[in-house]
């Protein structure tokens, strides 16, 4: 419900860079082994990103995501958002483990995806945080804090992680 309808930019990117550093490394294309990993790892942050927006969705109470409710908006989902957003999250890791998990560089993807899930909630922190819903207080909400969250909520995702 979430993923289609957004231009997949953070997936095809992982393959993408791929075949650019194969390429200059090793002067060849990507076999399709390494097509299917890189895949794999494009569809994980993929689902990242959904877990992310199903999450905020209800935290911002949003009414639209990609010209139609939000997930949570349904009838029949509510705040059941927030558990398939855990879920969504939680799948991630499985493609991972399932994919990756006999690769010697295993854990350092673990990792990775762990730091960038942490960069972005603290992102998310500093967005929930940066109003009083109740009062507005334009002295809170500074250029410094608005780069923050960009570079925190957005862009270790976008485009550190791929």
């Amino acid at each position: 419900y979430t993923v289609p309808g957004g231009k997949l930019n953070r997936g095809l990117t992982v393959v993408a860079v791929h075949r650019t550093l194969t390429q200059a490394a090793y002067n060849r294309d990507l076999t399709e082994v390494e097509i299917a990993k890189a895949s794999v790892l494009g569809w994980a942050i993929e689902f990242l990103q959904a877990f992310f927006l199903v999450a905020d969705d209800v935290m911002d109470a949003s009414e639209t995501r990609r010209g139609q409710p939000c997930w949570y908006k349904n009838e029949h989902v509510k705040l059941i958002a927030i558990n398939d957003s855990f879920l969504l999250e939680s799948f991630v890791f499985t493609m991972l483990r399932e994919h990756f998990g006999g690769e010697e560089y295993y854990l350092k993807l673990l990792e990775l995806f762990i730091q960038v899930i942490q960069q972005t909630e603290f992102g998310q922190l500093l967005d929930l945080t940066s109003q009083d819903e109740s009062v507005v207080d334009l002295d809170r909400f500074t250029l410094e804090r608005y780069q923050k969250i960009v570079k925190y909520k957005t862009a270790f995702y976008t485009f550190y992680l791929p």
